[in-house]
C-alpha cells in the first residue's frame, strides 16, 4: 500500500470539493431566505444542509484544520479503503438528485414525514458509520461532528415530524431500517461496479 491515495490530487476530487463548498454557501443563503420569510419549507432544506455541511467537514475542514491525513479519502485509505475519484464523485453527486425531491412535497403532510424521515434515517446511517468507526479506531474520522450535531438531531426530529403526523411506529422503524439498507446498498453498488 502507497503512503497516500492516489485519487486524492485527481482533478475530480478537486472539482467535487469546490461543488460542495458552492452547494453549502447556497444552502446557507436559501436556508436564511426560508427562516427570514417564515417559509413553511424550511425543514426541506434541512437535509440538504445537513448533507453539504457533513462533505464540507470530510473533504475541506478536516484536511484544513487537521492536515492532509484527515482528508475523508486520505483518512478512508489508512484505514484500508481505496475509493477512487470516480466512486466518491458518484456516491456524493446522487443524493444532490434524490434529496431535493422533497420539496415537491407539502411539509404539512404525511407523505412528505414518511420521505423527509427515509432521508434522515439515510444520513443518520452514514454518521453512525462515522460515530461507530471513530469510537473502534480512537482517532477522529472526517465528517464525526456533523454526523453527532446534525444527522442525530435530524433524524429525531424526522421521527417527531413522523409521529406528529400519525405515522404508526411499525412503520417508523420500517422506513428507519429502509434508509439504512438504502445508504448502505447504494455504497456496496457503487463500489462493485
Amino acid at each position: 500500500m502507497q503512503d497516500f491515495n492516489p485519487g486524492l490530487y485527481s482533478p475530480l476530487v478537486s472539482l467535487m470539493e469546490n461543488i460542495f463548498l458552492v452547494i453549502f454557501i447556497f444552502l446557507c443563503f436559501l436556508t436564511l431566505y426560508l427562516y427570514k420569510n417564515k417559509k413553511s419549507y424550511l425543514i426541506t432544506a434541512f437535509p440538504l444542509g445537513a448533507l453539504s455541511a457533513h462533505q464540507v467537514e470530510e473533504y475541506i475542514l478536516s484536511p484544513m484544520l487537521l492536515g492532509e491525513k484527515y482528508h475523508f479519502l486520505e483518512w478512508a485509505y489508512r484505514s484500508g479503503v481505496y475509493i477512487s475519484p470516480i466512486e466518491v464523485a458518484t456516491v456524493n453527486t446522487i443524493p444532490y438528485f434524490l434529496t431535493p425531491l422533497l420539496f415537491l412535497f407539502n411539509p404539512s403532510t404525511k407523505i412528505f414525514a414518511i420521505l423527509f424521515l427515509f432521508t434522515s434515517s439515510m444520513l443518520l446511517s452514514n454518521g453512525m458509520f462515522h460515530i461507530g468507526v471513530s469510537s473502534a479506531q480512537t482517532d477522529y474520522s472526517p465528517g464525526l461532528i456533523t454526523s453527532l450535531f446534525m444527522y442525530i438531531p435530524l433524524y429525531i426530529k424526522a421521527l417527531s415530524l413522523a409521529s406528529e403526523r400519525a405515522v404508526p411506529m411499525k412503520m417508523l422503524i420500517a422506513i428507519t431500517i429502509y434508509g439504512s439498507i438504502a445508504h448502505f446498498l447504494m455504497l456496496w453498488l457503487i463500489n462493485i461496479f
